[in-house]
């Protein structure tokens, strides 16, 4: 027998668990999963676990984006769709890796009559804790999230100000309480990207003057924002596009691109901490 097709992976249909006056789900059922993935939450199954015994494997939902365009080059132009060909991204499940991967996901039948679904924990050093290291250079801001989606229909989330260019807009807002890196306390923009024709986003950090010496300052150091006891993994900034600092899709982004989609119109404390590496 399949390890996956054991019984005890499988729902127990005891119908005094559905005997209420209100629909509710037995917890670690794929109903339960569903219903927690609508809430924004990652879900994983036991058996989705590695050599390690580590779930590396979950669940995440990817929320619709209406009124996108087919792009010149993208890559369903490529496969013979004809550029300004309107298009709604839909709602869908994506399984994703602690690796920052991912793929559309379907359930298998297995999965649905499963019943050890659960929350992704969250991974703890049992070991010791990590030593303090002190950040080179430590930014705190209060973001307002904000939503804007422009007119050639790339979909932004963040915080953004920026005029005088082809992409004009405003959006959210950013209040710096306290600042020791090079970066002005008013920024042009910090938010996530999603591209019309790739499903990867990037973060972009990006003040208008494009300063090389910010590039110089904080370019090769590691970023981690904090937000209340969560950290956020965003890796090494890429300096050579136009923006200042592009961080391209990991892990830790994917996490805070998830925190950013559930907070639009909120206002989130930010530490961006950036570490030598």
């Amino acid at each position: 027998m399949s390890e996956f097709i054991k019984p005890e992976h499988e729902c127990p249909f005891e119908p005094k668990q559905y005997q209420c006056d209100c629909f509710i789900a037995p917890a670690g059922s794929f109903s339960w999963a569903l219903i927690q993935l609508k809430l924004r939450k990652r879900v994983t199954r036991s058996v989705w676990v590695n050599c390690q015994g580590n779930n590396e494997m979950y669940l995440a939902i990817t929320p619709r984006v209406n009124n996108l365009a087919v792009e010149k080059d993208s890559a369903y132009a490529v496969d013979g769709v004809a550029v300004e060909t309107k298009y709604d991204y839909l709602t869908h499940i994506d399984l994703r890796n602690e690796h920052g991967n991912f793929v559309p996901w379907q359930p298998t039948q297995e999965d649905m009559m499963a019943c050890d679904w659960h929350f992704v924990e969250q991974k703890e050093e049992l070991i010791k804790p990590k030593p303090f290291v002190k950040p080179a250079h430590q930014l705190k801001v209060r973001l307002t999230v904000g939503e804007y989606i422009s007119s050639n229909k790339t979909h932004y989330v963040g915080y953004g100000d920026l005029h005088g260019t082809t992409t004009d807009y405003s959006t959210g807002a950013w209040e710096v309480i306290s600042n020791d890196t090079l970066l002005p306390n008013k920024i042009s923009q910090f938010r996530v990207i999603h591209s019309n024709s790739e499903p990867n986003r990037d973060f972009v950090l990006d003040e208008m003057n494009n300063s090389s010496k910010i590039k110089d300052q904080l370019g090769s150091k590691k970023l981690i924002i904090k937000y209340l006891d969560k950290e956020y993994d965003l890796g090494i900034a890429k300096t050579y596009y136009s923006a200042t600092l592009l961080y391209p899709r990991t892990e830790g982004s994917a996490a805070l691109e998830e925190l950013f989609i559930s907070s639009i119109g909120k206002k989130l404390e930010l530490e961006f901490n950036f570490f030598e590496e």
